[in-house]
């Protein structure tokens, strides 16, 4: 009896099971897999370990509805000529945007499992070697195993005498009388040596007024344990200033300490060497514009009867310069309005300062920030619409505010929130009453709220997925969101405003969103079920700052749905749902060339190969420059049209910086099409949506600067 056959693990590329010798397949179900079960009696394949073996064939069947296997990353259908099940395994539906833990593929016995983590090895002692994972590369860093910025002087370039050690390094002065080598220059304690300035509190920097005064941790030790500073990290190190208070009535003292990239934090402290007398601590942040910084504020220092001396510990993760500002100030109490409850009301139009400095967090949302909050309350004598807008005094820290309703205190009762250096909440049509706004932080700061009403307007169609307009498949629809709000909230982007549309399928179908956005903008789309109520409704989410967005989802059952477009500015979009039957994905085990170039339906489809063993046969314009000829290994695929037709292809979820390169026939491998040679950076890797006429086309599978690995490829024909 004949048995259907399917391609299994490869070698090289993919081989036939006769040519297994243990290569693994990143594709593919482990040779050997058995079916999936099929129809009402729960027939399971029988094992077969031979040459003709077809994991993806289940029990018998007469239609697709008796064809199920419940995994999610097949695509379940009824072979009526074999009379059997077919379960497709969609590696794609199983890629979780992860670069450094390898390639998903889908099991047919197990569904989506994980992959082969990437392998970033070089053999080279003097590297340091890590996957990583915001640029999807292998770093092979020089070795520095103490992190002090100075390879070890093994290795070329390095002049690190003890690795082990931070305080230690050729990038680092001679300190004197510790009879250590700490410039690695073969001299201990040479006559240039310098000693550590500030370095315990018998020899502190005396601050007397207020103004900027700088600091260095170089050299010193790390002497005095504070609430919020680096702890025993191996490059810690501590500095002491005393600030001397005339006697006097008391004042406040807020500090900033600044570091360039190293993490600072500074401490206040009562007695210096008693850490139970500390009096105030702030931790390291990120600055808005850049480096780290720490702030804290004493309040109601000093004494009437005498002269005060408080010791200030400065401390940094590593060796660094620090500037260290200190302001003094007439007291003032800690500010009350921490909670609903306490909450200060403010007159709508009349801007108000929310110094986000030592507040507790209370209250939580979907603009979550590492420090406390400040809350006001406002009411509306009306029904308005209602913008608030934030922005930061001094350029530190990103404002975040939360609108809240008049219960406030719990997730459920935020709003709308958001996090940006010019944050900006807007709702539509708020009903008469009193209500709330949280103000927070990405670092300290003073934020400049104000909360504006102006008369109400009604909301447009496309403003929630209730009553949203119809989008019309594979055809680009622009998105005005002038005068909308943040409605739907399902977890993929808070904070920005949204507009829905509904989308239906009549059958089964492969759904590709693309968004475009506006330059400086971040933006989102996702698909999701009519209700949109709750995370749990999404079905897809893509979000990012490179235009196009984008996010698939393929084999989406028949049914309603709703596209959901945010930006973070609320600058206009455009969005495009391309819709097709779903179809199968199809193996590219060969097309190294152009006599086994592979053909593409005219209505395009889902492909997945892998470049890693073949061979380097055609440059691509977009490549990098100075790579030999031929550049990275590659393959072909080839499309002819018969009429012009729009054709959108998208490399998401490949392994590598991929290069999508459109070249005209008739002949291979054809001329490159201006303007079709795309380099797929991470997330989104290359992307094309071009107008191609009538004719045939070749579409190079290539890789940036000799990169090559496993790729899948969505291609999209459609009327243009």
């Amino acid at each position: 009896m004949l048995k259907s056959f399917v391609f299994l693990a490869p070698l090289g590329l993919f081989l036939w099971a006769g040519c297994n010798d243990g290569v693994p397949n990143p594709f593919l179900p482990d040779a050997g897999s058995t079916g999936g079960s099929g129809g009402s009696g729960g027939f399971q394949e029988p094992a077969d370990a031979g040459p003709d073996a077809d994991p993806t064939l289940g029990g018998p069947c007469v239609d697709d509805g008796q064809c199920d296997d419940t995994l999610a990353c097949t695509m379940d259908r009824c072979e009526v000529a074999l009379g059997r099940c077919r379960f497709t395994p969609d590696d794609s539906t199983c890629q979780n945007a992860f670069y450094c833990d390898g390639v998903e593929r889908c099991d047919n016995k197990l569904g989506c499992v994980a992959g082969t983590p990437i392998g970033c090895g070089d053999q080279d002692p003097c590297t340091i070697d890590s996957c990583d994972e915001p640029t999807h590369a292998c770093v092979h860093a020089p070795r520095d195993a103490d992190g002090d910025g100075d390879p070890d002087f093994h290795c070329t370039g390095g002049g690190d005498c003890d690795d082990t050690d931070p305080t230690v390094s050729s990038k680092l002065p001679e300190i004197c009388k510790n009879q250590k080598d700490d410039n690695c220059n073969g001299v201990v304690d040479e006559a240039s040596c310098t000693s550590p300035m500030n370095d315990t509190c018998t020899e502190p920097l005396e601050i007397s007024a207020a103004g900027s005064y700088a600091l260095d941790t170089s050299g010193a030790h790390f002497d005095y344990a504070t609430s919020c500073g680096p702890g025993n990290q191996p490059g810690a190190a501590d500095v002491v200033a005393a600030l001397l208070l005339p006697m006097g009535a008391p004042v406040d003292v807020e500090i900033t300490a600044r570091t360039q990239f190293a993490p600072v934090s500074v401490a206040m402290a009562g007695q210096c060497g008693d850490p139970t007398s500390e009096i105030a601590c702030g931790a390291s942040f990120p600055a808005a514009q850049g480096g780290q910084l720490a702030k804290v504020r004493a309040r109601m220092v000093g004494s009437a009867t005498q002269m005060t001396a408080l010791p200030i510990y400065v401390a940094t993760g590593q060796a660094s310069a620090i500037t260290l500002d200190v302001q003094i100030l007439p007291p003032q109490p800690k500010h009350a309005n921490e909670t609903c409850g306490t909450a200060d009301a403010v007159v709508i139009g009349m801007p108000f300062a929310a110094p986000i400095l030592d507040a507790t967090k209370d209250l939580a949302g979907a603009c979550p920030t590492l420090l406390g909050e400040l809350v006001y309350s406002f009411t509306l004598a009306a029904t308005s619409d209602v913008d608030v807008y934030a922005s930061s005094a001094d350029g530190d820290g990103l404002p975040s505010i939360s609108l809240r309703d008049a219960a406030c205190a719990l997730p459920t009762d935020e709003i709308a929130c958001q996090t940006a250096s010019s944050a900006h909440v807007f709702r539509h049509a708020l009903a008469a009453g009193t209500y709330y706004v949280a103000v927070s932080a990405s670092a300290p700061t003073v934020a400049n709220v104000t909360i504006e009403a102006s008369p109400p307007t009604p909301p447009s169609s496309d403003e929630t997925c209730v009553g949203s307009p119809v989008l019309q498949p594979n055809k680009t629809t622009p998105v005005v969101l002038a005068g909308h709000q943040d409605d739907v909230n399902l977890g993929c982007f808070p904070g920005a405003v949204d507009a829905a549309y509904e989308l239906d399928l009549a059958t089964a179908s492969d759904v590709l969103l693309v968004q475009r956005i506006g330059s400086g903008d971040s933006g989102a789309i996702e698909l999701a079920a009519p209700a949109c109520a709750a995370p749990t409704d999404q079905i897809a989410c893509g979000t990012g700052g490179i235009s196009p967005v984008r996010t698939a989802k393929h084999n989406v059952p028949a049914g309603s749905y709703r596209v959901v477009t945010e930006s973070f500015n609320g600058q206009d979009t455009q969005v495009t749902a391309f819709v097709r039957p779903a179809v199968a994905p199809k193996l590219i085990p060969f097309a190294d060339a152009c006599a086994d170039a592979i053909t593409i339906p005219p209505t395009g489809g889902l492909f997945q190969g892998n470049t890693a063993n073949a061979s380097a046969d055609f440059s691509a314009g977009c490549d990098q420059g100075g790579v030999p000829p031929g550049g990275a290994p590659d393959q072909l695929l080839k499309l002819t049209l018969t009429t012009p037709q729009r054709v959108v292809m998208d490399m998401a979820g490949s392994a590598y910086t991929t290069v999508l390169d459109v070249r005209e026939g008739p002949s291979c491998p054809g001329t490159e099409v201006p303007m079709a040679c795309a380099v797929g950076y991470p997330p989104g890797r290359s992307y094309l949506d071009v107008l191609l006429g009538a004719g045939t086309y070749y579409l190079q599978i290539d890789g940036l600067a000799l990169d090559s690995g496993a790729w899948f490829l969505d291609v999209r024909v459609v009327d243009p």
